[in-house]
């Protein structure tokens, strides 16, 4: 009888380190952005049927496409670690999770936060309060450069990948976080608030529009 000879094993392919330390960066960024709305839960006030600031809801949160030669992600491995960062939307906000990329397609934005109708009389203190519970070292105001005015901090918060340099910005309308992926070349902080600046002025719509 003819012996039937049985199908060589599936070859096994270890994870290379590099495939390893990649995981482990997008991770970091999961976890960053957990602590972010750790950091921000039961603070932020979103209440549309109560009165609240004028400005309270008035503008709304679209990615471009491009920006300054970026491409938009809106979805892969580091979009989904933003997301699971996020955890379940606090109700009446609308939730923004996407990465900018080169012509590679390297990240080199992550883009994190949120838009409602938030009725905090002061963004900019619950905005320091929240990145000085996250452990951001350095966070210093910056100018929010917009109609939607709020407050902007920028810092660096140590992980466990290395240093992550963010930018954060809060008002009545959205509370956005953007940083540089940790496994880049490091940033300095008025660089990424210029950055961060000017994706603010293209992301935030007026509501009706």
């Amino acid at each position: 009888m003819n012996e039937i000879t049985p199908p060589a094993p599936f070859p096994y392919q270890p994870v290379s380190p590099a495939q390893r330390k990649r995981k482990r960066f997008i991770g970091a960024a999961g976890t960053v952005l957990a602590l972010a709305a750790a950091a921000f839960a039961g603070r932020w006030a979103v209440n549309a049927a109560l009165a609240g600031p004028e400005d309270a809801g008035r503008y709304r949160l679209v990615p471009p496409a491009s920006f300054q030669g970026l491409a938009l992600q809106e979805s892969g491995p580091r979009v989904d670690a933003i997301k699971q960062g996020q955890g379940t939307p606090k109700e009446g906000t609308v939730p923004v999770a996407v990465v900018y990329a080169d012509q590679t397609g390297t990240a080199q934005l992550v883009v994190s936060g949120a838009s409602g109708t938030f009725t905090d009389d002061d963004p900019g203190h619950v905005l320091v309060r929240g990145l000085h519970d996250m452990g951001v070292d350095g966070a210093a105001p910056q100018d929010s450069g917009t109609p939607a005015g709020g407050a902007m901090q920028c810092g660096t918060l140590t992980t466990g990948a290395g240093p992550l340099t963010m930018c954060m910005w809060a008002d009545h309308s959205s509370l956005v976080t953007v940083t540089v992926p940790v496994e880049n070349k490091p940033v300095a902080l008025d660089a990424l608030a210029a950055q961060t600046r000017a994706l603010r002025a293209a992301m935030e719509v007026p509501a009706g529009s």
